[in-house]
């Protein structure tokens, strides 16, 4: 007996009377016509499920456990077709997003092919070189008045103290004790904003360098301001933004790929707008 059920016509038998089995269950009385409601389990798909089984459990599945493999397949095929057939796949967002994502990276992949040239960085830096530049930078002392609000008498200040031609360490010592630093040895106009509030730098690049100027109020109060020195802003050569328009001409160009592409794609499509949406779009 046991020879008989290790014959290889009784695996086949077996194997057949399973098949057969779930397709029964899945589709029942179904009419044979409807092709697209068929789900057919083939060696191939045999085959399939039990190498997967050996490469999860490194042997082979018994009886039972191949029985459930098939069951499993046929439900998880079944539930995805009728998934489809109910159109679900097009509301999900997690599976829309996913497919879009993935036509984005083939709409980019068109505009990544080409080798940005050095003349087409150096035409990108000709027409936009106000956008690389390096900041303004300031090297300053200033004399904090906490108590002080009158800004008048700190204008007579200013006066008497050049007219002294006081120093900027004299200067510090009659400051108003407090965190803020008394001296910036030459830092950006963000840097100081950081330290001072915004717009606090800008009110300094127009001072005068080497005298006491003010007073120029922050958030914190007034201050007196001893300008050491500016460097004006100005443009980075060319050699020093180099990567950087590299970067952005590789990505102007894929955003054009990808704009190219879906506007011929929409060509090839009826939009219909309806209601509220169609009022919009006439706007």
């Amino acid at each position: 007996m046991r020879t008989f059920f290790k014959h290889p016509l009784f695996r086949i038998f077996f194997f057949g009377i399973l098949l057969g089995a779930a397709l029964l269950i899945v589709y029942g009385s179904k009419q044979p016509e409807l092709e697209d409601r068929k789900v057919v389990i083939n060696d191939a798909d045999l085959a399939h499920m039990i190498a997967g089984w050996q490469r999860t459990w490194k042997r082979m599945p018994t009886k039972e456990e191949l029985q459930g493999i098939m069951k499993s397949y046929v439900q998880d095929e079944v539930v995805y077709r009728e998934a489809l057939n109910q159109g679900l796949d097009q509301n999900n967002a997690t599976v829309k997003r996913a497919l879009i994502s993935q036509m984005d990276m083939l709409a980019e992949g068109q505009g990544s092919e080409r080798t940005i040239s050095d003349e087409d960085i150096k035409a990108y830096y000709d027409l936009r070189k106000e956008q690389f530049t390096a900041p303004a930078m300031i090297r300053f002392h200033q004399v904090y008045f906490k108590n002080e609000k009158d800004s008048t008498a700190l204008v007579s200040t200013v006066a008497s103290w050049n007219q002294q031609q006081l120093a900027p360490s004299e200067g510090l010592e009659r400051a108003t004790p407090s965190l803020l630093p008394p001296r910036m040895n030459l830092q950006t106009t963000d840097a100081i904003d950081r330290e001072f509030g915004n717009g606090f730098a800008n009110a300094l690049l127009p001072l005068p360098a080497k005298q006491w100027s003010g007073p120029v109020s922050s958030g914190f109060g007034l201050h007196v301001i001893y300008i050491d020195s500016v460097v004006a802003e100005a443009p980075l050569p060319l050699d020093k933004v180099k990567n950087e328009i590299t970067n952005l001409l590789q990505y102007e160009e894929k955003q054009a790929a990808k704009e190219q592409f879906y506007t011929e794609l929409l060509q090839t499509y009826e939009v219909i707008y309806q209601g509220m949406a169609k009022e919009l779009v006439n706007e």
